[in-house]
């Protein structure tokens, strides 16, 4: 019996003492203190009890003693499993703590204004952030939820409180850009996004919502409103017909006036061929156009000019000036072509009439000078007329015969610059036309302002001659407006005229002044001229035409130190005899 006793105060003592070790883990000090303190007072009333049973004092009841000794056991087998259980919870705890640090981490540290709005109305949580971007703390939102509405713009206030109450009940995402004002009365743009919170069961916990400062995005969205609207303004109401065409070619924009130029509405052209419809299969030197953009296309870069006439509604026709390029995206993709239109139409009708006007003035001035040189032809025949007065007849016949291959030439000119003329060279003396040039260009000027002329280092002689195929009127426009240029940039000093009969033969025309600097770059370019009261800068330029004509090449040397040189190189061909 007494076995018993002892076994049941063991089994007691150590029940205490585990309740005691309990304590750290659970953090329940004074629960396991008096859990223990009970304990060792059972322990304390076994004790006595086994004494006064050793002393014959007491009698014991067997199944009384292992009842005790049972509830002993149970008592420590109930420590012993509820040890594990407060380890379980303290471990949840420590995971709990951990994450709703790691939420707060998240939550508080988000860069955006973040809040948990609940179904009443009132805020649940809101982040730190606010105070950064409405200048308020979370402190006065969480006590007056209604703040929200009083810092917003006026003129979006109605709209912002239309959202919150629809926030309350809301199913899913909602959206929306609204102003607030900070204290201080600067401005923000917001963008505000907002679901809704649910649990398990589906139950509505209210509105999770998002709010970010937008400022440069409202700003770039309304300089990209503005350019929107100025390249809107550009393209309708510019008077050019603006068009663009997709990979395919198929009309995808065309401006109000393309559309009225073509009389045609934007239904009619829209997803149909740009050529065929509004831009002929051809231009009008012959290129295939289709080709030609798909060419641009393939490059993906590129400008390009032409000209095209295209048919308008009642079938009118017209002439545009065609401006193409190729319209790619951020990446350098290809994404169409656009072209810009201009109505050349009345520029062409008035070129063709000056032209015309032109053609006729020079055929109807060759009518009265044919009589002024014959007349003089016929004097001369006269006996009665004196030396001196035949001399001055034959001046006046060479003058009209200037005029009229001045006349000539002129018609000449306008067709190599417009590329109509057709060179039809014939065997001339070109020594001939330079010394006929030469007589021309002094004969009317001072004696010291001559002329030196040699053929291969010899002084020309009248039997002396330079044949070559060409074409004579424009051969002697060229050497006479060379030399003329040359004797009045002479500076009384002699030009010299030298010409070698190889071949090519070579005309070299030397003066002693250099040329201005304002002009060697563009010597022999259209109105290029310096210094000159009547000069119209297009002696050179013609020059060039009427060498280029020839197959030959023209160039300039000038130096202070040496004067000038004038180089005409010419092929000589096969002159007929």
């Amino acid at each position: 019996m007494d076995l018993i006793i002892i076994a049941s105060i063991g089994i007691q003592l150590t029940a205490a003492v585990l309740a005691l070790f309990l304590i750290p883990e659970t953090g329940r000090r004074m629960s396991w203190i008096l859990i223990a303190a009970g304990l060792i007072g059972m322990v304390h009333r076994r004790m006595h009890t086994l004494y006064m049973y050793w002393q014959g004092k007491a009698v014991l009841d067997p199944a009384f003693e292992f009842i005790g000794l049972l509830v002993s056991i149970i008592i420590l087998l109930g420590v012993l499993q509820i040890r594990p259980i407060f380890r379980q919870l303290k471990a949840a705890n420590e995971k709990l703590a951990r994450n709703e640090e790691r939420f707060r981490t998240v939550a508080d540290f988000t860069y955006d204004w973040e809040y948990w709005r609940g179904p009443e109305g009132n805020f649940l949580y809101m982040s730190p952030s606010c105070e950064r971007i409405t200048g308020y703390p979370r402190s006065a939102f969480m006590k007056d939820p209604n703040l929200m509405v009083r810092i917003v713009h006026p003129e979006d206030r109605p709209m912002v409180k239309a959202h919150l109450f629809r926030e309350h009940k809301a199913v899913e995402t909602d959206t929306m850009d609204f102003r607030i004002l900070r204290p201080d009365g600067t401005q923000h743009w917001l963008s505000h996004r907002c679901v809704p919170v649910t649990n398990e069961e589906g139950t509505f916990l209210g509105a999770r919502a998002s709010n970010r400062i937008i400022d440069q995005r409202v700003e770039a969205e309304q300089r990209l409103r503005e350019s929107r609207r100025l390249y809107r303004d550009l393209v309708e109401q510019s008077p050019f017909i603006v068009l663009e065409a997709d990979t395919r070619g198929k009309v995808f924009f065309i401006n109000r006036y393309g559309l009225n130029f073509y009389g045609l509405s934007e239904g009619e052209l829209i997803g149909r061929d740009a050529i065929g419809t509004l831009l002929p299969e051809t231009d009008e030197q012959g290129q295939d156009l289709r080709a030609h953009f798909q060419e641009l296309l393939d490059r993906k870069s590129g400008h390009t000019f032409t000209e095209a006439e295209v048919l308008r509604r009642k079938d009118t026709r017209a002439t545009l000036s065609l401006g193409t390029s190729v319209i790619v995206d951020d990446m350098g993709q290809a994404t169409g072509i656009l072209c810009i239109g201009l109505d050349i139409t009345a520029r062409k009708a008035a070129e063709k009439l000056k032209e015309d006007v032109e053609r006729i003035v020079r055929h109807d001035l060759k009518s009265p000078l044919m009589g002024i040189i014959g007349l003089p032809r016929l004097m001369q025949a006269d006996e009665n007329i004196t030396d001196r007065q035949r001399e001055m007849l034959q001046v006046v016949e060479e003058a009209g015969m200037q005029m009229m291959d001045l006349i000539n030439q002129s018609l000449t000119l306008y067709k190599l610059e417009s590329g109509t003329y057709r060179h039809e060279p014939q065997p001339v003396d070109w020594l001939g036309i330079i010394m006929r040039a030469v007589r021309d260009t002094t004969l009317h000027r001072e004696a010291d302002c001559r002329v030196e002329a040699s053929l291969d280092g010899q002084p020309v002689r009248d039997d002396m001659r330079l044949d070559i195929e060409g074409d004579g009127t424009l051969l002697y426009g060229m050497t006479a407006n060379l030399l003329k240029n040359a004797v009045e940039a002479s500076g009384g000093q002699p030009v010299r005229v030298d010409v070698a009969s190889g071949d090519p033969c070579v005309l070299e025309i030397h003066n002693s002044l250099p040329v201005p600097g304002e002009v060697r770059r563009t010597f022999f370019d259209k109105y290029s001229t310096h210094g000159k009261h009547n000069g119209t800068g297009l002696g050179t330029y013609s020059a060039k035409l009427a060498a280029e004509a020839h197959g030959g090449t023209i160039s300039m040397d000038t130096s202070d130190r040496t004067g000038t040189v004038v180089r005409v190189s010419l092929p000589k061909g096969n002159p007929k005899s």
